[in-house]
C-alpha cells in the first residue's frame, strides 16, 4: 500500500484526463480567434505592400521626370500584362514619352507583386492609376497609356482590401495631389482614431 508521501509525487489518471480535456477545450476556443487574426494580418500585409507600390510609382515618376502607372491585373505581373479592375495582382511601370518614338518594353517594368492572390485577399479598385512627374495623379487616355485602359485623376482613388474569415477591411486611398494613405473602414477619421477612414 502507498503512503501519503509516495502518492503526492505524481498525477492520477483522472487528473491527467481532466487536464488534457481542459487544454483541448481552450485550444478549440482559440482556433477561430487565431484564424480571424491571421486573415486580418494578411489583409494588413497586402495593404502595406500595395501602399509601398504606389509610393514606388510616385517616386519613379518624380526621379525619372516621366509618367508612371500602377496597374491591377488578373494575370502574372509583367510590363505587358492586361490591366483589370479589381485584379488580384499589380505592377508598376513607366509610360511611353508622349510625342516621341519611345515604346514600352521590358525596361519600362519597375516592379510586380502577387501578394493579394497569395494571401487570398480580395482587392477592389481601379485598373490603372497614373502619376505625373510631380507625383500627382494624372488623367491619361487609353492610347496614352498604351494599355487598353485609361487613368482618371478627378477624385480620390480607393482600393478596398478584405479577406474571407477576417474581421478587418482596409482601404488604401490616393488623393489627386498624390497623398497615399491606408485607413481602417471600421473607424472614422478623428483625433481619437487617426487610422480611420474619412467620411465620404
Amino acid at each position: 500500500m502507498l503512503t501519503g508521501a509516495q502518492r503526492r509525487g505524481g498525477f492520477t489518471l483522472i487528473e491527467l484526463l481532466v487536464t488534457i480535456t481542459l487544454v483541448a477545450l481552450l485550444m478549440m476556443l482559440a482556433v477561430p480567434a487565431m484564424g480571424s487574426w491571421v486573415a486580418d494580418a494578411r489583409v494588413r500585409s497586402t495593404a502595406e505592400s500595395l501602399q509601398s507600390a504606389l509610393h514606388l510609382a510616385q517616386s519613379t515618376a518624380v526621379t525619372r521626370s516621366r509618367s508612371s502607372v500602377l496597374a491591377l491585373t488578373s494575370a502574372a505581373p509583367a510590363w505587358n500584362a492586361v490591366p483589370a479592375g479589381n485584379g488580384s495582382n499589380w505592377f508598376v511601370r513607366l509610360l511611353p514619352l508622349p510625342d516621341s518614338d519611345d515604346a514600352a518594353g521590358t525596361d519600362s517594368f519597375i516592379q510586380g507583386a502577387t501578394a493579394a492572390s497569395q494571401y487570398g485577399v480580395k482587392l477592389v479598385g481601379p485598373a490603372l492609376l497614373c502619376f505625373n512627374s510631380l507625383g500627382q495623379l494624372s488623367t491619361k487616355s487609353a492610347s496614352a497609356t498604351g494599355m487598353s485602359a485609361a487613368c482618371s485623376a478627378g477624385a480620390t482613388a480607393e482600393y478596398t482590401l478584405s479577406r474571407s474569415g477576417g474581421s478587418r477591411q482596409l482601404k488604401v486611398r490616393v488623393e489627386p495631389g498624390g497623398k497615399v494613405r491606408m485607413c481602417d473602414v471600421a473607424k472614422s477619421l478623428s483625433n481619437g482614431d487617426p487610422d480611420g477612414c474619412p467620411k465620404t
